[in-house]
């Protein structure tokens, strides 16, 4: 067997003391907790690459089908040019609806307050529109946390207040027997005979 050289040896290690006082009896026993968490990463995955376009929630289920189909081909003209100038004949074949029908949808849309109109400074009755964001904002934060269920009422109550004007007491009187606040418990409401 070779021997190792003195440079290659290890120091000796330091001797470990632990004083104990002999007048205490109590002592504490530490043992190593473990705790498991579980950690969720999120990898993104490409699954649909194509023409998006983004719409807040709370439009989807507030407006009806023919002004959905209003407000998003404004909000993708606005995305693409700036603005949106489209005439009324020109949404309307875009759409694929008639004029009277989108006219309707125009009105409404305005009268709730989600719709702005500036006339666009040429010949006839042209004009920019743009959607009301800071009203929709407004909505969205009234509604959050709501049962889906009171949208049809709210927008009954838009015909006569506009949508800045609204506030959480009214979205609290939209409720009933039939449509439930998210916290309420429904054996409270059940009917005996």
């Amino acid at each position: 067997m070779k021997r190792i050289p003195q440079r290659a040896k290890l120091p000796q290690p330091e001797p470990i003391v632990i004083t104990l006082d002999p007048k205490q009896l109590r002592g504490g026993i530490t043992l190593p907790k473990v705790k498991y968490q579980v950690l969720a990463t999120v990898e993104t995955e490409e699954v649909f690459n194509g023409m998006v376009l983004p719409i807040p929630k709370v439009l989807i289920y507030f407006l009806s089908r023919n002004e959905l189909m209003v407000l998003a081909t404004i909000l993708e003209e606005t995305n693409e040019t700036g603005d949106c100038s489209l005439s009324v004949k020109e949404l309307a074949i875009k759409i694929k609806i008639s004029i009277p029908t989108l006219s309707a949808c125009l009105y409404s849309l305005r009268k709730i307050g989600l719709l702005l109109e500036t006339p666009d400074g040429k010949r006839g009755g042209g004009r920019i529109r743009t959607l009301n964001y800071p009203a929709i904002q407004h909505l969205n934060d009234l509604v959050e946390n709501e049962d889906p269920g009171i949208y049809a009422r709210i927008r009954k109550a838009t015909r006569k207040i506009n949508i800045l004007n609204l506030t959480k007491d009214d979205i609290k009187g939209a409720y009933d027997y039939q449509v439930l606040e998210p916290d309420h418990d429904p054996a409270e409401e059940e009917e005996y005979d």
